[in-house]
């Protein structure tokens, strides 16, 4: 079921179904990617309870394979929608005994939404409801459209930062981590191209920045995501005309290229103790 919530500039939809933003409306548009699925059918997914591919599909715990997908498995479950007003929603997924087939611990992960004039603010919120420590990782994967402007070919369009940066690119051929180079030193906005990805997602680390803008090179609409407090940020969309950008704030990384199938051991995993709670939140601006 879809859940719609209007403020004085935004308007949004969310599905229960992974609690999925759908549509982000303002000024007469749409900014969301379509959900095309000759392309990429997914619009904004959870990250949870991992980030990013399992090494040969699965993790061991106490003797036992667990065999999943990539990104964990929040967004293919249907979320209870908990609370809801004129510029809120809350939705929330608990463990069940489904869950604990794939991941062994008990927990309750909770997506809240909220609209202030041209701003979404979304959060994620993570407990463990287990009686010993949780590993976990969580990042949000948001797909925005392209072009900004009719008719604009992707060479328009660039990433900005707030200023110049040094960040290091986490290397992950094939999916999964073997090392760290320097990516974009110096440089304060990335320029799109139809190239940028062809050999999958960039995910980056040590950006000062506090938000990172999607925009035209030429006086237009752009789009500020606001990802403060992000270790990693991974930027990605398919290969050939690009129909739209990922910018995506993750706590987390893929498994290491020679991992051990051990959640605990998983690069820059997050441990929750008994009772314990984590929250991180993204902004989404359109820019006047």
């Amino acid at each position: 079921m879809d859940e719609q919530i209007k403020g004085a500039g935004l308007e949004i939809t969310v599905r229960g179904m992974g609690a999925e933003l759908q549509s982000l409306r303002c000024g007469g548009r749409e900014w969301m990617w379509s959900g095309d699925k000759a392309v990429w059918g997914r619009r904004a997914p959870a990250c949870f309870p991992w980030c990013g591919r399992l090494k040969d599909g699965y993790f061991e715990q106490d003797g036992r394979r667990y065999e999943n997908g990539p990104h964990g498995f929040a967004r293919e479950y249907e979320h209870t929608l908990i609370e809801r007003d004129e510029k809120r929603l809350v939705f929330r997924l608990d463990w069940s005994e489904e869950t604990l087939a794939r991941y062994p611990w008990k927990f309750r992960f909770e997506t809240v939404y909220e609209v202030e004039g041209r701003t979404l603010r979304s959060t994620y919120r993570v407990a463990n409801l287990d009686g010993r420590t949780m590993p976990f990782q969580a990042g949000f994967h948001y797909a925005f459209a392209l072009p900004l402007t009719e008719g604009l070919d992707t060479l328009g369009h660039e990433l900005r930062f707030e200023g110049p940066e040094e960040p290091e690119e986490v290397l992950t051929p094939e999916g999964f981590v073997t090392g760290t180079r320097p990516r974009f030193t110096g440089q304060d906005r990335v320029a799109l191209d139809d190239r940028l990805f062809e050999q999958d997602s960039i995910c980056l680390r040590g950006l000062r920045t506090r938000w990172i803008e999607l925009g035209t090179k030429e006086p237009g609409p752009a789009l500020r995501l606001g990802m403060e407090g992000f270790p990693y940020v991974l930027l990605w969309s398919k290969p050939g005309p690009m129909r739209f950008v990922c910018i995506e704030p993750w706590h987390g990384l893929p498994d290491a290229a020679g991992g051990d199938h051990d959640l605990f051991h998983r690069p820059a995993v997050r441990l929750l103790e008994p009772g314990e709670t984590f929250s991180c939140t993204q902004t989404v601006t359109v820019m006047p």
